[in-house]
């Protein structure tokens, strides 16, 4: 008696599938360093203190080196997330569109750099291996 075998390759769905796995993880990893620039960008500083403009209020801003103080919270409120695909390419970014985010991330001649993408993504990569270490299938 012979027994026969029928085989199916299902790459259209087995592709689609991994595509929305992808896709899936993808969102979950940028809200994971939005979190992570929410916290870098939190916490006490220890610079010198100064006057919110148009307020009583006073903060203590941030030296060299330490991430960016929060005197209105204006950069922390602009964070914003995307994802998106282009033929096999999915990607992810997290951070602002407001043009000092990156001044106060490099620095310019007049100020030095006060780092919070780089310490942000660092916090946030155990989770992000986590994510993307899962099973595809």
């Amino acid at each position: 008696m012979a027994t026969n075998v029928k085989l199916k390759l299902r790459t259209k769905e087995l592709t689609q599938s991994i595509r929305d796995t992808a896709s899936r993880r993808m969102y979950e990893a940028v809200e994971v360093v939005k979190v992570a620039q929410l916290e870098t960008l939190s916490g006490d500083r220890s610079g010198r203190t100064y006057k919110v403009p148009g307020t009583n209020r006073t903060y203590t801003a941030s030296r060299p080196g330490q991430p960016p103080a929060q005197a209105t919270g204006g950069l922390r409120q602009s964070l914003q997330t995307s994802v998106s695909g282009k033929g096999r390419t999915i990607t992810g970014k997290s951070g602002t569109k407001l043009p000092y985010g990156k001044m106060l991330d490099d620095g310019t001649l007049k100020i030095a750099p006060r780092p919070w993408l780089m310490p942000s993504l660092l916090r946030a990569l155990p989770k992000l291996r986590e994510i993307f270490k899962r099973s595809w299938l």
